[in-house]
C-alpha cells in the first residue's frame, strides 16, 4: 500500500463531503472551495454521481503512474511529490503512445515549512485537482486544472500564517518538454499559467494576456465542458464501487483520448457506446477531410516474424477498426466512403502479396507474429484481423454501391482465406502452436474482441467461450490490462459472473500488484496516461447494460444478478440509437430508445408480458401516442418510428419515472 494514501478512495468515499463548488470567481475564490462547502450536496443526479466518484490522497505518490491526473487530450498534467516530499511537482506533457510517454516538463510548488499534513481532492465534475497542506511554518492551499479549450494549466496558490511559497521550474529528469510560464504574485497569493512551448498559439505574450485579463471567463467556460461531457450519459448501479469507476473512466476518456487524426489507431472503443465519439481523432479526421496515411505498412513483414521487430499491426495501425466502430455508432457514410475503405484496401493490398497458397487451396500466412506469445505461420492473430478486413472491405464496398475493379480479388480473397487453428483447448496461436502457458496479452483472442467475429465463418459457438476459459483460466502472468480485456470479452459473450468477477478484482482487490488498477483509476504496468487507461474494462461495464451485436438494440443483455436495480440514460447503441431504461427488482420496468434515422428496428427490450408501445416527439419526455409494434420474440419488438421521435416501452398499466436519478445502493 502507498504511505499516506487510503487504498481505493477514490472508488469508496461516501457521497457529499468534499464537492468542490463553483464560485463566482475562480481567481478571487478560496483555492479549497471544498472546505467551505462541507455537507454540501447537489440535486442534480449528474452531478451527484460524478463528485461522489472524486478521488482523494492523503499522500502524493512520486511514482507518476500512481498520480493523479488533469488534461484535456492534448496536454496532460500529473501531480506528483516534489523531492524529499517538501510540495508539489507537476509534471507537464502529452498523454503518450501506447508504447511510450511524451516527454514532460515540471513545476514545483514549495513551501518552506515542512509539510506535516496533506490532503488533495481531484473533482472530475470540475475536472481541478484541489490540496491542502499543513506545514511547520503555517499551511498552503491550491487548485489546478489543465483548461478544455486550450493547452494550458492554470494554477492558483495562497499561503497562510506564516508560510512563503515558491514556484520554480526545476530541471528535468531526462528528456523534458521546455515550457512557458507566466506567474503573478499578489501577497499571499499566486496565479500561475504554463504550457508547453511547443504548442501552437499560445506563448508567454498569450500568458501574459491570460492573467492580465483574467482568468474566470477561461474556467468559467471549462467547467461549463465538463459539465455537459458528464451530462451527456448516466449509468446508477447499486454496487458504488463500480459506478464510481465508471465515472472515473469517462472522466479520463476526456482526459488522455487524442482528438488529431493521426491517433485514429489510438481511439478508445468505449468512445462509442459511451456517446462521446465527438472528442476523438474520427471526428477531427472527417472535418479535416484527411485520410489515413500508410507508413504503417513500412513495418509489417510477414515471413520474418518478430525478427521484424515489435511493430503494431497494420489493420490496428491504420485506424480502421476505430473508423468501423465509429461508423457502427453513427451510420455516416463519410467514415466509410472517406476514411475506412482507403484504409482497409491499403491493408488488403499489402497483405494480399504475402499470402501463399497451399494444397488444399487455401491461402496462407507465412510466419509472423502473435504479440506476446509465439511466432507462428497462420498466425491466428494476423488471419483474424486480415479476415476482418478483407470482408469488411467488400461489406462497404457493396454497400456503396460503387463500382469497383478489385472487388471480385477481394470476395476470393475472403472466401479462400484458411481457418484458424484449434484443439481440444480452443483456438491455437497459429500453425503447431497452442496456447500452453499464461500470457497477459491474448492475441490469439483478437476475433473476439476488439473484431466481433467468430474464429472462422464455420465454427461452433462454443468454440469462443472453450477459448475464453482456457486462457482466463491460466492468469499467473496476467497484469490489470488482462483482466480488463478478459471482462470484456466476457462482456462480448454475455457471461456476466465472469465480466462481474473480474471487473470487481480491478477495482476492489488491496494490493499493490499490476493486477490490480492504481489509485488514480490506471493500470501500474503501463507508462503513457493513455496507455495506462483500463478502458476495456469501461466497455465491459456498459455492454453489460446496452448490448453492440448485430442491427437489435439490446436492452439490459447480460446484466448481473447482483445488481436488481440499474438506471441507465444517455448510453449509445450501434445505429446511433440513444438508450434509457430501468430495471427494477430484477426486472426490466421501462425503456425508451431514441430513433434519429426513423429506420425499422428490432429493439430487445426485455419487458415482461404484453408491453405498451408509445412513441414521444423531440422534446416530450413522457410518452405522446400508443403505437402498434410487431412482436419478435420474447420480449422483443420490431419498431418503425417516425425520424426523430422515441420509442417507450412500458409494461401493461405501470406509470414510472422517467426522469434521470441514482438507484438505491445497499448500507
Amino acid at each position: 500500500m502507498n504511505a499516506g494514501f487510503a487504498r481505493r478512495t477514490f472508488l469508496r468515499t461516501s457521497a457529499g463531503g468534499l464537492a468542490a463548488v463553483s464560485a463566482v470567481s475562480w481567481t478571487a475564490e478560496a483555492p479549497v472551495a471544498w472546505a467551505a462547502g462541507e455537507g454540501s450536496a447537489s440535486d442534480d443526479p449528474y452531478e451527484q454521481a460524478v463528485r461522489d466518484a472524486r478521488m482523494e490522497w492523503t499522500a502524493l505518490p512520486r511514482d507518476p503512474r500512481l498520480a493523479p491526473h488533469l488534461g484535456n487530450g492534448r496536454l496532460v498534467v500529473r501531480a506528483v511529490a516534489a523531492p524529499g516530499g517538501r510540495g508539489v511537482r507537476l509534471l507537464v506533457g502529452g498523454p503518450g503512445t501506447r508504447s511510450a510517454q511524451s516527454p514532460a516538463g515540471a513545476l514545483e510548488l514549495l513551501p518552506l515549512g515542512t509539510p506535516t499534513a496533506v490532503r488533495y481532492v481531484l473533482d472530475l465534475w470540475d475536472a481541478e485537482l484541489t490540496g491542502r497542506i499543513t506545514t511547520t511554518r503555517g499551511a498552503f492551499a491550491f487548485s489546478a486544472l489543465v483548461d478544455r479549450h486550450s493547452p494550458t494549466l492554470l494554477l492558483r496558490a495562497r499561503a497562510e500564517g506564516g508560510e512563503r511559497l515558491s514556484l520554480t521550474t526545476p530541471p528535468p529528469e531526462g528528456p523534458g518538454l521546455p515550457l512557458h510560464t507566466v506567474n503573478r504574485e499578489h501577497g499571499d497569493r499566486h496565479l500561475l499559467a504554463a504550457s508547453p512551448a511547443t504548442a501552437t498559439g499560445v506563448g508567454e505574450a498569450t500568458l501574459h494576456e491570460l492573467l492580465a485579463t483574467g482568468t474566470d471567463a477561461a474556467v468559467t467556460r471549462h467547467r461549463a465542458w465538463w459539465h455537459a461531457f458528464h451530462r451527456r450519459g448516466h449509468v446508477s448501479l447499486p454496487e458504488r464501487t463500480l459506478q464510481r469507476f465508471h465515472r472515473a473512466q469517462m472522466y479520463t476518456l476526456a482526459a488522455v483520448t487524442d482528438p488529431g487524426p493521426e491517433r485514429l489507431a489510438d481511439a478508445p472503443a468505449l468512445l462509442g457506446p459511451s456517446r462521446h465519439l465527438g472528442i476523438g481523432p474520427v471526428a477531427t479526421a472527417l472535418e479535416q477531410g484527411r485520410s489515413p496515411a500508410h507508413e504503417y505498412l513500412a513495418g509489417a513483414l510477414p515471413g520474418v516474424g518478430s525478427k521484424a521487430g515489435r511493430t503494431e499491426d497494420p489493420v490496428r495501425a491504420s485506424g480502421a477498426l476505430a473508423l468501423w466502430e465509429a461508423h457502427r455508432y453513427t451510420n455516416d457514410p463519410r467514415i466509410v466512403r472517406d476514411l475506412l475503405r482507403p484504409a482497409l484496401a491499403g491493408v488488403v493490398g499489402y497483405f494480399s502479396g504475402f499470402l501463399m497458397e497451399g494444397v488444399d487451396g487455401r491461402l496462407h500466412l507465412p510466419v509472423t507474429h502473435s504479440p506476446g506469445q509465439a511466432d507462428a505461420s497462420d498466425c491466428t492473430h494476423d488471419l483474424s484481423l486480415l479476415r476482418w478486413a478483407v470482408t469488411t472491405l467488400v461489406t462497404v464496398t457493396r454497400r456503396l454501391r460503387e463500382k469497383d475493379h478489385r472487388l471480385a480479388h477481394w470476395e476470393d480473397l475472403a472466401a479462400r482465406l484458411t481457418q484458424c487453428h484449434t484443439d481440444t483447448s480452443g483456438v491455437m496461436v497459429g500453425a503447431g502452436v497452442r496456447v500452453a502457458r499464461s500470457c497477459a496479452q491474448p492475441s490469439h483472442l483478437t476475433w473476439l474482441l476488439p473484431l466481433r467475429q467468430a474464429p472462422h465463418p464455420d465454427a461452433d459457438p462454443a468454440l469462443a467461450r472453450r477459448s475464453l476459459q482456457h486462457w482466463a483460466g491460466m492468469r499467473e502472468a496476467w497484469h490489470a490490462g488482462s483482466y480488463a480485456t478478459a471482462a470484456a470479452m466476457a462482456a462480448a459473450l454475455g457471461d456476466a459472473p465472469l465480466a462481474l468477477e473480474l471487473l470487481r478484482h480491478l477495482t476492489g482487490a488491496t494490493g499493490d500488484g499490476e493486477d490490480v488498477l492504481a489509485p488514480n483509476s490506471l493500470y501500474r504496468h503501463a507508462v503513457s496516461p493513455r496507455a495506462a487507461a483500463p478502458f476495456p474494462a469501461g466497455q465491459a461495464l456498459l455492454e453489460l447494460l446496452v448490448g453492440v451485436e448485430g442491427d437489435a438494440v439490446q436492452v439490459f443483455p447480460a446484466v448481473p444478478d447482483a445488481w436488481p436495480d440499474v438506471l441507465v440514460a444517455g448510453l449509445l447503441a450501434p445505429g446511433g440509437h440513444v438508450v434509457d431504461a430501468e430495471r427494477s427488482a430484477g426486472r426490466t420496468r421501462w425503456v425508451r430508445v431514441g430513433a434519429a434515422e426513423g429506420r425499422p428496428f428490432t429493439l430487445r427490450h426485455g419487458v415482461d408480458g404484453d408491453p405498451q408501445v408509445w412513441t414521444s416527439r423531440p422534446g416530450e419526455t413522457v410518452p405522446h401516442r400508443r403505437v402498434a409494434a410487431r412482436p419478435a420474440g420474447p420480449g422483443a419488438a420490431l419498431v418503425h418510428p417516425a425520424p426523430g421521435t422515441t420509442v417507450i416501452v412500458l409494461r401493461p398499466g405501470d406509470d414510472p419515472d422517467l426522469t434521470v436519478r441514482q438507484v438505491a445502493a445497499p448500507r
